[in-house]
């Protein structure tokens, strides 16, 4: 993917799991990032391990923060002089815990709506000057099955997800910045380990009609993220794509 050489990609929440394969993926192919995390540490450990030098930086944002998330993008514009794609992949994996909607905290549900769905906007916001500059730009919105779902909370966050995406998508079209979602199945990382052990994943994903048992890499996914981010997708615009394994078929 020799497209991604020279441009540059913020991706949230890339310090682990899914967000750091996007990371790895796109430096690799050649793109300056930008890891945008809260957990500092982490994040520079990452930076570390993958060695993309002056092409990556970790700028810490909280995404549910309208001010940090305009302050990231500022970074990012300063550093590299633009801002090509955005990866909206924060989340908070405890959501998924909080399977009574009449029982949550209150100030836990507000918290986890507004980094999991507001949080996706305020980015979104944040970029979109820069790839209008451009004439340019590519969305990605890390959305879940669990948006066709009903678990709770978690499943509420996720369908604020896709509502952004398809809405974004329309809104954002004369612009030519395109928006997609990408919605992962069970995915091995460092947020479902404290909820489920690899097995409990997989009888999981068969419970609720995977016809294997195979439980994702988080590779697995961000590849399927990177090609809605390509230029082999151009004509692909306002999609949820589910990656799973055959769980979710929709007619």
């Amino acid at each position: 993917m020799s497209e991604f050489k020279g441009k540059t990609a913020i991706v949230t929440g890339g310090a682990q799991g899914m967000g750091r394969q996007y990371v790895r993926l796109l430096g690799q192919a050649g793109a300056n990032v930008v890891i945008a995390d809260v957990n500092e540490d982490v994040a520079k450990a990452t930076l570390e391990q993958l060695n993309f030098g002056e092409r990556a930086i970790f700028v810490k944002t909280d995404v549910g923060s309208r001010d940090a998330a305009n302050a990231c993008a500022a970074a990012a514009v300063q550093k590299f002089g633009r801002i090509d794609y955005l990866v909206n992949n924060a989340g908070l994996l405890s959501a998924a815990a909080h399977r009574s909607l009449i029982a949550v905290d209150p100030d836990t549900y507000l918290n986890i709506i507004n980094i999991m769905g507001h949080g996706m906007l305020w980015m979104t916001r944040a970029v979109v000057p820069a790839m209008k500059a451009q004439g340019k730009g590519a969305i990605l919105n890390v959305s879940s099955i669990g948006s066709w779902q009903a678990t709770g909370l978690y499943s509420v966050a996720k369908t604020i997800v896709n509502a952004l995406t398809i809405s974004l998508a329309h809104e954002l079209a004369a612009d030519n910045i395109r928006v997609n979602a990408v919605a992962p199945g069970t995915v091995n990382t460092e947020g479902m380990q404290p909820l489920m052990s690899v097995e409990q994943m997989a009888q999981w994903g068969q419970m609720g009609g995977r016809p294997t048992d195979r439980v994702a890499a988080p590779e697995e996914i961000a590849k399927a993220g990177l090609f809605l981010l390509s230029d082999a997708a151009s004509y692909v615009r306002g999609q949820i794509l589910p990656v799973d394994d055959g769980q979710t078929i929709r007619l």
